[in-house]
């Protein structure tokens, strides 16, 4: 009975001529055995030593499987390139043949030898691959520009595109000022996903990292200044911004899950009810109309503003400037360890205690920063002239924010127009 063969053809990286060259001479070898050739099953620009699913065309050769008897390669090294490949091709009951002799996969010292061979080249794939891992740790510990996908912002060597930088650098200032990653999105037709990714990327402060940890200074200009950087990554990572339970990331009244209920205990945000025109408290049912409770507020917040000690109620009385020296210090110690750790100095249970109790210290003084506060929502002289009625939303929350809790109880009843002693406001 005529063998069925399927010439199986692979190769890491496109090249026409490497798969012609494989095809006239598998598709030879058949034809001097006398064999048919069942199907040809193309891998082009697939590497074998990782997982080749089902659409791939080893997948679709398995698949076929019961129609064919043998499969024909250059070498063991284009078929299979560990022992898991051997043993699926095994378990499919097909023979293997190459075109520097046949491997009889039926019997157990074909089996073997193939075993071996496929040991062999699973190791040297292994190798390689470590010596990689060392050239990239070591290059990441100088602070090399980082291989592979151009960030926005540096060309691929590391050099600054000056009118994505500005872009860069808008959305770290506008985050810093109270913009959502919505409005930013909207504000330089990006995606919210784009825009938090590029928020969180420690490239743009001048920062090399290796497999996420911070393992030195980068040999690029860095687009943003580090304690910007540290600020919005502190925000970001704030567990108080996450209080969207509607599933929309745009905030659309000045007071949703920003006011309380003063009516309940442990005073929980309030929700917009209906059509947007009230805010509502899930547990008390309590219910006010939205505009002049905005308004009222509103007016608030800028006569606070007009007051002379405004300014340096907002500022906090801890200087924060030798903390964010020591903050960065430390971080540059913490770098220099890992660094360490990448190009194999040191391994990570050498490093381990020092690098707990820089964390340890580091959290200390992110506490002190976040409880000091922030200026961000603070108005610039131009938003001082134009009012608070001027600002967008994001801006208007911010700034509510920083200066007061606004705590709104029940209108009292039989009462007509609006009664500022049912929104209590207590200032920060």
């Amino acid at each position: 009975m005529t063998k069925r063969a399927a010439l199986y053809l692979r190769q890491s990286k496109s090249d026409d001529e490497g798969i012609e060259r494989q095809t006239e001479r598998t598709s030879a070898l058949a034809t001097a055995r006398g064999w048919a050739v069942a199907g040809t099953y193309v891998d082009d620009d697939v590497t074998a030593s990782k997982p080749r699913g089902p659409k791939t065309a080893w997948g679709r050769m398995l698949a076929d499987s019961p129609e064919l008897d043998v499969v024909i390669g250059v070498d063991l090294d284009r078929v299979v390139r560990s022992t898991r490949d051997l043993n699926t091709l095994i378990d499919h009951g097909l023979s293997l043949v190459t075109l520097d002799g046949e491997i009889d996969l039926t019997t157990a010292d074909g089996e073997f030898r193939a075993s071996m061979l496929a040991a062999i080249a699973r190791f040297e794939v292994r190798r390689k691959g470590e010596r990689q891992t060392r050239a990239n740790a070591q290059r990441a510990a100088k602070g090399g520009v980082p291989k592979g996908t151009r960030l926005t912002g540096y060309t691929t060597d590391g050099a600054v595109v000056h009118d994505e930088a500005e872009t860069v650098l808008a959305l770290f200032d506008g985050f810093s000022t109270g913009l959502t990653l919505r409005t930013l999105s909207r504000d330089h037709d990006l995606t919210p996903s784009t825009v938090r990714t590029i928020l969180m990327n420690s490239r743009y402060a001048g920062r090399r990292v290796y497999k996420g940890e911070v393992v030195g200074t980068g040999e690029w200009e860095a687009i943003v200044p580090g304690e910007l950087f540290d600020s919005v990554a502190r925000r970001l990572a704030d567990p108080a911004r996450k209080t969207n339970r509607t599933g929309s990331t745009a905030r659309k009244h000045l007071g949703t899950s920003l006011f309380r209920c003063g009516e309940c205990a442990d005073r929980p945000t309030l929700r917009t009810a209906g059509s947007g025109g009230r805010y509502a408290c899930i547990q008390c049912h309590l219910v006010r109309t939205m505009a002049p409770v905005d308004d009222f507020v509103l007016r608030l917040a800028e006569a606070r503003l007009t007051q002379p000690d405004a300014l340096a109620a907002l500022t906090p009385d801890v200087d924060t400037d030798p903390l964010r020296d020591e903050h960065a210090t430390l971080t540059e110690r913490k770098a220099t360890l890992a660094g360490l750790v990448a190009d194999g100095t040191m391994t990570r249970d050498d490093v381990r205690e020092a690098v707990e109790r820089l964390n340890v210290r580091l959290a200390e003084i992110d506490r002190v920063l976040d409880s000091a506060g922030s200026p961000v929502a603070l108005l610039t002289e131009e938003e001082q002239r134009s009012g608070l009625a001027a600002l967008n939303l994001d801006r208007q929350r911010a700034l509510i924010d920083t200066l007061m809790t606004v705590d709104l109880l029940r209108a009292p009843r039989g009462r007509r127009g609006f009664d500022p002693d049912s929104v209590v406001v207590a200032w920060r």
